[in-house]
Protein backbone atom coordinates (compact mmCIF):
# COMPACT_ATOMS: atom_id res chain seq x y z
CA UNK A 1 0.00 0.00 0.00
CA UNK A 2 1.22 3.86 -0.57
CA UNK A 3 1.98 5.33 2.42
CA UNK A 4 -0.36 8.51 3.60
CA UNK A 5 -3.03 6.59 2.27
CA UNK A 6 -6.62 6.35 4.45
CA UNK A 7 -6.86 2.63 3.98
CA UNK A 8 -3.98 1.50 6.14
CA UNK A 9 -2.63 -2.26 6.34
CA UNK A 10 -0.88 -4.20 8.91
CA UNK A 11 3.03 -4.91 7.88
CA UNK A 12 2.89 -8.04 6.30
CA UNK A 13 -0.23 -8.06 4.32
CA UNK A 14 0.35 -10.28 1.36
CA UNK A 15 1.35 -8.24 -1.21
CA UNK A 16 -1.00 -9.49 -3.74
CA UNK A 17 -4.03 -9.27 -1.27
CA UNK A 18 -3.07 -5.60 -0.83
CA UNK A 19 -2.99 -5.03 -4.73
CA UNK A 20 -6.71 -6.56 -4.26
CA UNK A 21 -7.53 -3.95 -1.75
CA UNK A 22 -6.10 -1.25 -2.87
CA UNK A 23 -8.20 -1.28 -6.73
CA UNK A 24 -10.88 -2.41 -4.31
CA UNK A 25 -10.59 1.01 -2.20
CA UNK A 26 -10.02 3.58 -5.38
CA UNK A 27 -13.19 2.46 -6.97
CA UNK A 28 -14.90 2.64 -3.41
CA UNK A 29 -12.83 6.36 -3.45
CA UNK A 30 -14.32 7.35 -6.98
CA UNK A 31 -17.92 6.44 -6.56
CA UNK A 32 -17.71 8.28 -3.17
CA UNK A 33 -16.10 11.22 -5.60
CA UNK A 34 -19.16 11.11 -7.76
CA UNK A 35 -21.39 11.64 -5.18
CA UNK A 36 -19.89 14.22 -3.51
CA UNK A 37 -19.76 15.64 -6.77
CA UNK A 38 -23.53 15.49 -7.48
CA UNK A 39 -24.23 17.01 -3.82
CA UNK A 40 -21.80 19.97 -4.28
CA UNK A 41 -20.69 20.31 -7.81
CA UNK A 42 -18.29 23.29 -7.02
CA UNK A 43 -15.99 20.80 -5.63
CA UNK A 44 -15.47 18.97 -8.48
CA UNK A 45 -12.10 19.06 -10.14
CA UNK A 46 -10.93 18.59 -13.95
CA UNK A 47 -12.12 18.78 -17.10
CA UNK A 48 -14.11 15.90 -18.94
CA UNK A 49 -13.85 14.60 -22.10
CA UNK A 50 -16.94 16.37 -23.56
CA UNK A 51 -14.59 19.84 -23.18
CA UNK A 52 -16.67 21.25 -19.86
CA UNK A 53 -15.85 20.96 -16.49
CA UNK A 54 -17.63 18.01 -14.37
CA UNK A 55 -18.71 20.49 -12.01
CA UNK A 56 -21.04 21.87 -14.91
CA UNK A 57 -21.92 18.44 -15.79
CA UNK A 58 -22.77 17.34 -12.37
CA UNK A 59 -24.72 21.14 -11.98
CA UNK A 60 -27.24 20.45 -15.27
CA UNK A 61 -27.76 16.82 -14.06
CA UNK A 62 -25.65 14.95 -16.09
CA UNK A 63 -26.35 11.16 -15.64
CA UNK A 64 -23.80 9.75 -17.90
CA UNK A 65 -20.99 10.71 -15.36
CA UNK A 66 -22.30 8.42 -12.86
CA UNK A 67 -23.50 5.74 -15.70
CA UNK A 68 -19.79 5.95 -16.71
CA UNK A 69 -18.36 5.87 -13.12
CA UNK A 70 -20.39 2.75 -12.63
CA UNK A 71 -19.49 0.97 -15.90
CA UNK A 72 -15.59 1.68 -15.19
CA UNK A 73 -15.55 0.88 -10.98
CA UNK A 74 -18.14 -2.63 -11.89
CA UNK A 75 -15.11 -3.46 -14.70
CA UNK A 76 -12.18 -3.25 -11.95
CA UNK A 77 -14.00 -5.02 -9.52
CA UNK A 78 -14.92 -8.17 -11.68
CA UNK A 79 -11.18 -8.07 -13.01
CA UNK A 80 -10.48 -8.31 -8.87
CA UNK A 81 -12.91 -10.68 -8.44
CA UNK A 82 -11.43 -13.23 -11.19
CA UNK A 83 -7.94 -12.73 -10.02
CA UNK A 84 -9.08 -13.74 -6.77
CA UNK A 85 -10.81 -16.63 -8.09
CA UNK A 86 -8.22 -17.71 -10.41
CA UNK A 87 -5.96 -17.89 -6.86
CA UNK A 88 -8.63 -19.98 -4.89
CA UNK A 89 -8.70 -22.54 -7.70
CA UNK A 90 -5.16 -23.26 -8.06
CA UNK A 91 -5.46 -25.22 -5.30
CA UNK A 92 -2.66 -28.55 -6.62
CA UNK A 93 -4.57 -31.93 -6.90
CA UNK A 94 -4.19 -34.92 -4.92
CA UNK A 95 -4.37 -38.24 -5.14
CA UNK A 96 -5.93 -39.42 -2.21
CA UNK A 97 -9.09 -41.34 -2.82
CA UNK A 98 -12.72 -39.97 -1.73
CA UNK A 99 -13.49 -40.50 1.97
CA UNK A 100 -10.19 -40.87 3.33
CA UNK A 101 -8.77 -39.76 6.08
CA UNK A 102 -5.49 -37.83 3.57
CA UNK A 103 -8.26 -36.94 1.58
CA UNK A 104 -10.15 -34.92 4.50
CA UNK A 105 -6.84 -33.41 5.73
CA UNK A 106 -6.07 -32.50 2.13
CA UNK A 107 -9.65 -30.69 1.84
CA UNK A 108 -8.83 -28.99 5.70
CA UNK A 109 -5.45 -27.35 4.37
CA UNK A 110 -7.07 -25.84 1.31
CA UNK A 111 -10.10 -24.48 3.35
CA UNK A 112 -7.20 -23.26 5.86
CA UNK A 113 -5.45 -21.64 2.14
CA UNK A 114 -8.88 -20.34 1.51
CA UNK A 115 -8.24 -22.42 -1.47
CA UNK A 116 -11.44 -24.82 -3.60
CA UNK A 117 -12.61 -27.70 -1.49
CA UNK A 118 -12.87 -29.58 -4.81
CA UNK A 119 -10.21 -29.03 -7.55
CA UNK A 120 -10.10 -30.88 -11.26
CA UNK A 121 -7.62 -33.37 -11.20
CA UNK A 122 -7.80 -35.05 -7.81
CA UNK A 123 -8.09 -38.57 -7.52
CA UNK A 124 -9.90 -41.54 -8.14
CA UNK A 125 -13.71 -40.33 -8.82
CA UNK A 126 -16.89 -42.03 -7.82
CA UNK A 127 -18.70 -43.53 -10.77
CA UNK A 128 -21.09 -41.12 -10.38
CA UNK A 129 -18.69 -38.53 -11.88
CA UNK A 130 -18.43 -36.00 -9.15
CA UNK A 131 -15.20 -34.19 -7.89
CA UNK A 132 -13.15 -36.84 -5.49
Amino acid sequence: METGRRTRLRAGTDPQVADWLHRVARCHAHLCAIVRLYGDPSKAGGQSNQGETYAARAARGDRTILYDAIGVTVDELLAVREEIQVVIDAATPTTAEPGTTAKVDEMARRAERGESLFVEGDGPRPGDGSPG
